[in-house]
């Protein structure tokens, strides 16, 4: 007996989100029978792997079940001329993108309750599936809007591998400069005190920050005690989240924003992008044929190149991680620095290591590699 065929979208949506929410919730009560801090990094490991695959398995399953053709037909017979314009294009991925995010909210929710308890995390189910729906509705929306500037563009002005870089690109830098407005719409933000300003004007004097703004953040769903330096180079805005107020003296604060100033002086997140993107123009160029149109040599050749660029590019990543390592050191002294890795470490259950494919994927070395060059210098 077939389903009727407005239901089978939800059904889709259904079996995806149960079955990731159950091999989640499955994987997780094995993983909480490891000690504590193994047992977030095995959690934190599937969810980066089963929150992308739940993803991709929503999506399939939707468009195996022609939602997206059913929410043309509502729309067309709603308003035709809408449905023909780019609002209306917009408007029939929407519900698609609903269901993939509800599949994903629900595997995260089958990790959940392992997460709290590992971490000791006073927050409802409600209020982290709202979190991270927040996210997922965000990394749509971006990518919505990426599609609708590409449709805008002049006809050609994509024909190149370079000019899809360019674009990408661009998208960083605005994304870059609206960073600290994103994460405040996100997280919601507000003015620090007068006592929290005095407290945090000590913190960027002893790290060595003139931020261009400060806002506490307050992560109702997820506590953790850092702080973010968002937008461009020479215009960081500081977020400090208000756990860190909470929970931490001077002293650790400190090092906590001078880790964060030295990465931000060695450039390191604009350095893992565009580790990205110089990986993924060649890769691009390469499928379509340009690259090998401009070097003459084989598919072969071109992709253990390739490869041992990136490996290059990735290794970037840990030496920027251990540049910013000592000039934290610099700033408050090596074992203060070292006391409050270790002490933050045991507060969000972070495994020492990480196994070196996932930390040359991500370019920082493990916690483990890090700590081993700063005890070295605990008696400087």
């Amino acid at each position: 007996m077939s389903l009727p065929v407005p239901l089978a979208p939800a059904v889709a949506v259904a079996a995806v989100s149960l079955l990731s929410f159950g091999s989640l919730r499955l994987y997780a009560w094995r993983a909480g029978k490891e000690p504590p801090k193994t047992a977030m990094r095995r959690l934190r490991l599937a969810l980066g792997v089963g929150l992308p695959l739940t993803a991709v398995a929503a999506l399939l399953g939707l468009v195996l079940a022609d939602a997206l053709d059913l929410t043309e037909s509502a729309l067309r017979a709603l308003n035709p001329a809408l449905a023909d314009s780019p609002v209306g294009a917009v408007l029939t991925w929407l519900p698609t993108l609903a269901g993939v995010t509800v599949a994903v909210v629900a595997g995260y929710l089958g990790a959940f309750p392992t997460a709290r308890e590992l971490r000791g995390l006073d927050v409802s189910a409600a209020s982290a599936a709202a979190s991270v729906a927040k996210f997922v509705a965000f990394g749509f929306g971006v990518l919505i809007a990426v599609v609708g500037a590409m449709n805008l563009l002049p006809e050609g002005s994509l024909s190149s591998s370079l000019s899809v870089l360019g674009l990408l690109a661009a998208v960083a830098v605005v994304l870059a400069d609206l960073q600290p407005r994103i994460l405040a719409a996100l997280h919601g933000a507000r003015e620090p005190t007068d006592a929290e300003r005095e407290r945090i004007d000590r913190w960027c004097e002893a790290a060595g920050l003139s931020p261009e703004d400060v806002r506490i953040l307050e992560l109702d769903a997820n506590r953790v005690a850092t702080v973010l330096l968002a937008g461009l180079p020479r215009r960081r805005h500081l977020l400090v989240t208000d756990d860190l107020l909470a929970d931490l003296d001077d002293e650790a604060a400190a090092a906590v924003v001078a880790s964060k100033t030295g990465r931000a002086k060695y450039l390191y997140r604009e350095a893992k992008f565009g580790a990205v993107l110089a990986v993924f123009g060649p890769v691009l160029a390469l499928a379509t044929g340009e690259l090998r149109a401009l070097t003459g040599l084989g598919s072969g050749a071109l992709v253990l190149l390739i490869l041992l660029f990136a490996v290059v590019l990735l290794r970037l990543g840990r030496r920027l991680v251990f540049a910013a390592d000592d000039y934290a050191v610099e700033r408050v002294g090596a074992e203060t620095f070292v006391e409050t890795l270790e002490a933050l470490a045991d507060e969000h259950q972070v495994s020492y290591e990480s196994g070196r494919l996932r930390s040359l994927l991500l370019m920082r070395p493990s916690l483990g590699d890090r700590l081993d060059r700063l005890w070295g210098r605990t008696g400087e």
